[in-house]
């Protein structure tokens, strides 16, 4: 008896592979017959996945095929202006599955046969058509982010960057590669892939692209992706080349050591920053704000003016300075007499002036910057100090 289950499972098996090869000779069928790539692809699907036939080239090498034959009817259709509703997108996938099929072909193409001998049957013609439609993968990405499929576009600009290297194509120069690395990054970072999207901005900055907006992109997503040593390094890249138009830089380099409460290295490098450009008022504000995290609120609100001096409308400076002197009134408040005529003969000659100065600066602040809504928090309270209902509620329906 166990002979024959046996040998009745050798049946079954050869019966199922027998069975899965006239699936690949229908799909061949098909594909001869024009079919699209999607019928010839369902056809030959459970081929795929038997056991001896996905080790066949031609399983892999039939729907690949149909791809790229049915992407260069579309594109022949596209030049007389023909093409149906979606096509560009059809064609980018088509492309994508295409390269999927063929590059699992090609490695199966170059197994030894029965004999032992090697006789590539498609590798030629694979890598002939995989070569001969490089350029199309870059038009494919672009369809993709064109429909806001960042995946694929991603997809599509790896295909464009890494084809040169395995299948015998020239590639453009460096210059265009880093622009197609600095896209792909953007297509990544869309899709919220954070790290691919930093990693395709180095690989665009190592190819020569470094314009300013690489680094400021490439900072917020290492920002994002909390790697706080790319930020580092990127910042201090970027300071070197555009430190003098933007002081940022400085401010993402000083975090890493304020982070570790490394105060002499944070200090060393605004000192070097001012040192390089000292008509840069955002670099005195950096420094004012290191200072008073070591509590040297006299010297920071210096720095503040000193900024001022330089911009008058630097709208961090003015807020800065605004909220120096809200926290020296609060301080005052805190030793202010108990009694309540001394109490309010002492807020009327001390606290009172620096409040109304305060309101001055943190008003200009906000003008400046109707972003800054922690100017309008503390000239909320300013207000309130000074009994001042009118524009206490102004500055409360700007919060709104």
């Amino acid at each position: 008896m166990r002979k024959i289950a046996i040998l009745g499972a050798l049946v079954l098996a050869a019966s199922a592979a027998n069975a899965q090869q006239s699936v690949v000779k229908d799909a061949e069928r098909a594909l001869k017959d024009g079919k699209s790539a999607k019928d010839v692809t369902d056809i030959i699907k459970p081929a795929m996945t038997n056991p001896e036939t996905a080790q066949m080239a031609i399983t892999w090498y039939i729907p690949g095929k149909a791809a790229y034959s049915q992407y260069d009817d579309l594109l022949g259709k596209k030049a007389f202006g023909k093409l149906p509703e979606g096509g560009e997108v059809l064609m980018g996938n088509l492309l994508l599955d295409g390269f999927d099929y063929y590059t699992k072909a090609l490695p199966l193409d170059s197994l030894p046969n029965e004999k032992g001998k090697i006789k590539p049957k498609y590798s030629k013609e694979i890598n002939n058509t995989i070569a001969g439609h490089y350029t199309d993968y870059n038009n494919a990405a672009i369809a993709f982010w064109e429909a806001k499929d960042y995946d694929k576009a991603y997809q599509a600009w790896e295909l464009f960057c890494t084809i040169p290297a395995s299948f015998k194509v020239n590639a453009p120069a460096d210059t265009t590669m880093g622009e197609i690395r600095y896209n792909q990054a953007l297509a990544a970072w869309q899709n919220e892939k954070y790290d691919a999207a930093l990693q395709s901005f180095i690989k665009a900055k190592d190819l020569g692209y470094n314009k300013k907006n690489l680094y400021d992109y490439a900072i917020a997503v290492a920002s994002q992706a909390k790697n706080d040593d790319a930020v580092y390094n990127l910042a201090k890249e970027a300071q070197a080349l555009y430190g003098k138009e933007d002081p940022n830089y400085v401010g993402y380099m000083i975090n890493r050591y304020l982070q570790n409460k490394e105060f002499d290295q944070a200090f060393a490098i605004i000192d070097d920053a001012i040192a390089t450009d000292p008509n840069n008022a955002q670099y005195y504000v950096v420094k004012g704000i290191l200072l008073g995290e070591t509590d040297k609120k006299a010297e920071a609100k210096e720095l503040y003016k000193k900024a001022l001096a330089i911009d008058a409308y630097n709208s961090m400076a003015l807020y800065q300075y605004g909220r120096a002197l809200c926290e020296e009134a609060y301080a005052l408040g805190e030793v202010a007499p108990t009694s309540p005529k001394e109490s309010q003969e002492f807020f009327d000659s001390k606290i009172k002036p620096l409040f109304l100065e305060a309101a001055e600066y943190l008003e200009n602040a906000y003008n400046v910057d109707n972003n800054n809504t922690d100017a309008l928090r503390y000239l909320e309270n300013v207000y309130y100090n000074l009994n001042d209902e009118a524009k206490l509620k102004d500055v409360q329906d700007r919060l709104k």
